[in-house]
């Protein structure tokens, strides 16, 4: 009984260590200049006034394709402003921004499942959610 006791604490603490590691982690990829490159841009395009005069077309031309109304013609014009959208240059830069932080967290995953010897973020789930995830 005393060494189950013992495991448990041990467990315990351990996890404790893991979570604790996975915040300082989390605490340092946020201050990276990627990562901020990255928010600074989702900032930027979340405010601007010409993204959300397209987005508001696109919302109007996939419900009008979701009541089935029209369908190629609200097909062709949702191609159209999704091609305005990604023409302009406050996108591209996104683009950029997200790819730059998509090669820092494939890298990291990487290192990560190279030193556990396993996927790492194929198998992180969080944890604490009653919604069973």
């Amino acid at each position: 009984m005393g060494d189950h006791i013992e495991e448990s604490i041990a467990t315990k603490e351990n996890t404790k260590d893991v979570f604790r590691a996975g915040r300082a982690l989390g605490e340092v990829l946020v201050d990276t200049p990627i990562y901020q490159e990255f928010l600074s841009a989702l900032k930027a395009i979340n405010s601007d006034p010409e993204i959300q005069r397209i987005a508001a077309q696109m919302r109007s031309h996939q419900s009008a394709l979701q009541m089935g109304i029209d369908g190629q013609k609200h097909q062709d014009e949702l191609n159209r402003l999704q091609a305005e959208l990604e023409a302009l240059p406050i996108v591209q830069d996104y683009r950029q921004a997200e790819m730059k932080a998509l090669d820092l967290f494939r890298s990291l995953d990487d290192f990560i499942s190279q030193a556990i010897g396993f996927p790492f973020a194929h198998n992180a789930h969080r944890s604490g959610c009653s919604c069973g995830g």
